[in-house]
């Protein structure tokens, strides 16, 4: 596989930059009010857009496990994460859970401490990763209803500079499940920060487990033509109606292409399918 050429790369961002652009202003409707607020509030200038492509490029292209880390915490420090995890997930009452770990780069003091202390046993980032495929901050874990032990933890990782912090859980059919942990002392909190940084650590994840198996990625099912030009026009910005009215289909089909694409690319959204498919070279801007 040839790497993209930087004239592909540079339209890829542009088309990249219109969909983000369009989504802000042209919301789904029930969220129509709050994001319209948010623009308002939140005078967003193109150039202030996440460009995601080169730095899952960049991920994509490790070639060992540090590599890997390095590259996801260079791509995701701009939000103020300094650490990452990203591992296989046990049982809870499994003593052994570190001999799952992919990637560690968590600070040794805490890592250490974590370890001596059982706290994987009571952590309630990995009960509910366990439990969730939905990515989710640390602030959002109910404090009040943790035990003790639960508390303990949260509490604990403060003490040691990892005051803020988001999972991305992910769960596949016959693998055990995963989750890429990033943390820091203070995050940026803007409304792409989460989407940039979920797709970003999937990547993370998709290049460990293929580093880690000594081979070339597994073969996966390649996108049916309409897939890929629904998948372009998703790059432009368009919506299922758009691209029904374009295409001369029902937006029902549509949205079924979109989400056979997602699922072959496992993505976990239009954004990210787009980067995806143009990673794999299904896909040119």
């Amino acid at each position: 596989m040839h790497p993209p050429n930087i004239v592909s790369i540079r339209k890829l961002l542009s088309c990249l930059r219109k969909f983000a652009l369009y989504m802000l202003c042209h919301p789904p409707l029930k969220f129509h009010n709050a994001a319209a607020s948010f623009v308002s509030a939140n005078a967003m200038a193109q150039n202030d857009l996440i460009d995601i492509l080169p730095l899952a490029i960049e991920i994509d292209e490790a070639t060992s496990i540090g590599d890997v880390h390095t590259a996801l915490l260079g791509a995701v420090s701009q939000f103020g994460y300094s650490a990452c995890l990203i591992t296989n997930l046990t049982m809870m009452k499994r003593p052994r859970w570190h001999e799952n770990i992919m990637a560690n780069d968590w600070p040794d003091d805490w890592y250490n401490h974590y370890n001596a202390a059982g706290h994987y046993r009571y952590d309630p980032c990995v009960a509910r990763s366990l439990r969730t495929a939905e990515a989710f901050t640390w602030r959002e874990i109910e404090m009040r209803s943790l035990s003790p032990a639960a508390n303990r933890v949260m509490r604990e990782a403060k003490d040691f500079g990892l005051r803020e912090g988001i999972c991305i859980p992910v769960h596949a059919p016959f693998s055990a499940p995963a989750v890429i942990s990033l943390s820091g002392r203070k995050v940026e909190k803007s409304d792409l920060t989460r989407p940039t940084v979920t797709i970003l650590a999937r990547q993370a994840l998709s290049s460990a487990l293929r580093i880690m198996s000594h081979s070339a990625p597994p073969p996966t099912a390649a996108l049916t033509q309409r897939e890929k030009e629904i998948l372009r026009w998703v790059a432009e910005g368009k919506t299922a109606w758009e691209i029904s009215r374009i295409l001369s289909l029902s937006e029902h089909t549509v949205l079924t292409h979109q989400r056979n694409a997602k699922n072959k690319l496992g993505a976990a959204n239009n954004v990210h399918a787009v980067v995806t498919a143009f990673l794999r070279q299904e896909i040119q801007p």
